[in-house]
């Protein structure tokens, strides 16, 4: 089969590094369930995320001390990261590279053509949101004081409309994947904490599509788009064990800096380094793919001293149809944790 191409695009040091390792490690759980494994397919791609996940663990002690200032991705890079897996089950050997690509990127022009040609070959365009810059201290617009100077969403924007062919996008998933929504979530769940009784991962929901409005809406009303383009948005707890309490601005910098600490009224399992959700955009990654492959997983392949076998797509319908089972998503016109398909859910749900 054709390799699978992912693109994630975010800012510095909002935490993708570690996203991707969480993603990783708590897909492979999901698909113990299934005939499918997600291997990973090189050395360095190996040691990269297991060094991700065991800076954050050795980290998190660090939040019992209120009001801290931790900076997950330590060594934040102005180039593309590749990482690479293999999708491996009965006759499927599909390889996956995931292009992490700084944000910055969208608005140099040097860098121009080459996000052009990578959005070319991109099955999946994954955009992360860092939500306490989009979701604290709400304005009018619908979303946080500081998301349009930290988040950038003009420059997604742009550059899909005046950069990217309406062609290029054609039977491409989009997610929007909000990172760090720990606070929201303990917020929405715990008696204690919840005073208003107000469900923040809804209200989360809301924030996505107000703050970048232009961008869906682009990908909503291009008529090649509106039965041919899937848009999700899929928010994960990205450390667990860790809420964003308030900013603080960085006297050297002038930037805004988010600061956490351990939650209140956690229960001890979910303490620590306890992600959760993560592997929720890399599901329906591998079902959009897989759905829209499912006629060539049928076709004879090599297998070795053997000769040729055929794959068995029943056992693949299978998978994707399990897949599907766990895919958290809007029930009617709610999301659930924030979970909803904003457009083409029968892309996504279909049967295979």
């Amino acid at each position: 089969m054709n390799a699978v191409h992912i693109m994630m695009i975010g800012g510095k040091r909002c935490g993708k590094t570690t996203v991707l390792a969480s993603m990783y490690e708590e897909t492979a759980k999901v698909l113990a369930a299934t005939s499918l494994s997600l291997i990973l397919s090189d050395p360095e791609t190996d040691s990269y995320l297991k060094e991700a996940v065991d800076v954050i663990r050795s980290k998190m002690a660090a939040f019992d001390v209120p009001l801290t200032r931790v900076d997950v991705d330590e060594n934040p890079t102005s180039a593309e990261k590749i990482c690479t897996f293999n999708l491996k089950g009965p006759g499927l050997d599909m390889p996956i590279y995931m292009h992490d690509i700084p944000g910055e990127w969208l608005d140099d022009a040097s860098h121009t053509e080459q996000v052009k040609n990578l959005v070319g070959f991109c099955q999946v365009i994954i955009i992360a949101i860092d939500t306490p810059y989009l979701f604290s201290k709400m304005t009018l617009d619908g979303y946080g004081e500081y998301h349009l100077e930290y988040n950038r969403p003009d420059l997604v924007t742009n550059f899909f409309k005046e950069k990217i062919s309406v062609e290029d996008l054609v039977d491409r998933l989009v997610l929007f994947v909000p990172i760090k929504c720990e606070r929201y979530y303990h917020l929405t769940h715990s008696d204690k904490l919840n005073i208003y009784c107000r469900n923040y991962m809804q209200e989360l929901t809301d924030a996505v599509i107000a703050g970048y409005r232009d961008l869906i809406w682009y990908l909503r009303s291009a008529p090649a788009l509106a039965d041919n383009c899937a848009i999700a948005i899929t928010p994960i707890l990205s450390a667990g064990g860790i809420d964003f309490i308030r900013f603080r601005m960085d006297e050297q910098t002038g930037k805004m800096v988010a600061l956490y600490q351990k939650p209140e009224f956690l229960p001890t399992e979910e303490s620590g380094f306890s992600p959760r959700f993560c592997e929720q955009p890399m599901i329906y990654t591998l079902v959009h793919i897989l759905i829209g492959n499912v006629p060539q997983i049928n076709t004879p392949i090599k297998s070795g001293f053997f000769g040729r076998v055929k794959s068995n797509p029943q056992s693949i319908k299978t998978d994707i149809r399990t897949l599907q089972k766990k895919m958290k998503r809007n029930v009617g016109g709610l999301s659930d944790d924030g979970y909803y398909i904003v457009q083409n859910a029968e892309r996504l749900l279909r049967e295979p």
